[in-house]
Parts: C-alpha cells; sequence; structure tokens
C-alpha cells in the first residue's frame, strides 16, 4: 500500500506576496470601475467630447456608486484566489468574525469622537464642511434619480471592497512581516489615504487618521466586520451631513 500523500500546510502571504496581490487586485478594480463607466456611457447614450466633460462624469454620483456595486464581486473573487492557494478559508483569512455589542458601541464611540475633533478643526482652518466632492457627488446622484445607488455604493460597497482589502488581506500579511501590527496599521493606513485622492491634504488626514483607528480596532477586536460597520457608519454619515446642508442651502 502506498504511503499517503502528505497535505501542504496553510500559509500566509508576508510583506511581498500581500503587497503583490493587492495590487494586482486593484487592477481588478479598477478594471471593473471602468467597465461600469463603459456601461454607463453606453445606457444613457453619452459620448463625452472632452476630458472636462469625461472628469465631470467621473464625479457623478450614481456612476460612483454603481461602480462600487459592479466592482465588488470582482474584488471578491480576487482576494479568493491568493487565499484559495495558501490553503485557508476565506473568512479565516480575512478575519470575518461578528463582532460584539460592546465591541461595535466602543468603535462606534471612538469613530464619533475622531470625526467631531476633525469637524471643529476643519472649522478652526476654514475648510468646506463637508468638502465640496460629497455635496458634488450627492447632488449629482439626487438629481439624476440615481441617490439610492450612490448609497448603496458608498455605504455598502466601498465598505465591503476596502475594508477586505485593507483591514482584512493587507492587515493580515503586513502585521505577519517585519512590519508587525503598528506598521501594518500605519502602512495600510498611508496607502487607504492615499487612494482618495479626490480629496484635499486636509481631508486626506483624515482619512489617515480613520484608517488608523480602523486598523486599531482591526487589531484589537479580531474583527474586519467590525471595521465594514464602522466604515459604512461612516459614509452614512458624510450623506446625511450633506443632506442637511443642501436641504438648508
Amino acid at each position: 500500500m502506498p504511503p499517503p500523500v502528505p497535505t501542504r500546510a496553510p500559509r500566509t502571504w508576508y510583506f511581498r506576496g500581500t503587497t503583490m496581490f493587492v495590487l494586482a487586485i486593484f487592477a481588478v478594480y479598477l478594471l471593473a470601475q471602468i467597465a461600469a463607466l463603459i456601461g454607463w456611457l453606453w445606457w444613457h447614450q453619452i459620448a463625452p467630447d472632452s476630458s472636462e466633460e469625461l472628469h465631470g462624469l467621473l464625479r457623478h454620483g450614481g456612476l460612483l456608486g454603481l461602480a462600487q456595486i459592479v466592482a465588488c464581486p470582482f474584488v471578491l473573487a480576487a482576494l479568493w484566489i491568493p487565499i484559495r492557494i495558501a490553503r485557508q478559508r476565506f473568512s479565516d483569512y480575512l478575519a470575518l468574525r461578528l463582532p460584539g455589542r460592546a465591541e461595535l458601541a466602543r468603535g462606534l464611540a471612538m469613530i464619533l469622537a475622531l470625526l467631531l475633533a476633525y469637524y471643529f478643526l476643519a472649522l478652526a482652518l476654514g475648510e468646506p464642511i463637508p468638502p465640496e466632492f460629497a455635496i458634488e457627488i450627492y447632488r449629482s446622484a439626487r438629481d439624476s434619480g440615481w441617490l439610492i445607488v450612490l448609497l448603496i455604493g458608498l455605504c455598502v460597497g466601498a465598505p465591503v471592497i476596502e475594508e477586505f482589502v485593507v483591514r482584512g488581506f493587507m492587515f493580515r500579511g503586513w502585521s505577519q512581516s517585519f512590519l508587525g501590527p503598528a506598521g501594518a496599521v500605519v502602512l495600510s493606513s498611508v496607502a487607504w489615504a492615499a487612494i482618495h485622492t479626490q480629496y484635499d491634504l486636509f481631508y486626506m488626514s483624515e482619512i489617515f487618521a480613520i484608517g488608523l483607528l480602523l486598523g486599531y480596532l482591526r487589531y484589537r477586536s479580531g474583527s474586519t466586520w467590525l471595521t465594514v460597520v464602522i466604515h459604512g457608519a461612516v459614509n452614512a454619515a458624510s450623506m446625511i451631513e450633506v443632506a442637511v446642508v443642501l436641504a438648508n442651502a
């Protein structure tokens, strides 16, 4: 009787492997968004005549929400591949554990304190409140009848995509590399803030600070679902703030 074939042990992608796969996943994310843009243009029979018109389309709230919704399953599939190669369960690798009520309450209280601190700092520095980009995407989605698509994309699609990739996959690999948990939290927050180029430096610094808090909560709780919920709550609060401002304008 032949000896049993030894099974290969599960593995974790460390710094280089994680970085390589994150870049590939980001490429999938961009391609899915481009596909959403092409579909949007085809559906509305629009042919942009200039770079300015195309730039305006890219800041349309309905298209932004649609792009997040379309990209979500493709990003999840792209995440599944390296996790499957690593012979790990998807939920285990990404720490998809439901948080406890105390963890959720503590996380929401901490993010509220951070948002209030930045609100008063923005007042002191004369920064626009809310940022112009948030007003622009909300107004364009509302006026075109695509507000619900924006809200779903922004409050569900984007938190799932970004948290699964950044606080899930990226943190898992980087925290077990030479960076350690603290280095992984800081570097992933820098990368996360850097992709939000639609905002000025002040609001990018706020996103960086939010990233630090989300990374800390991910580390302490061991739950990526916790950061997904808090991220979604932050985006929902942003849209509520814009709605109130426009209603009183």
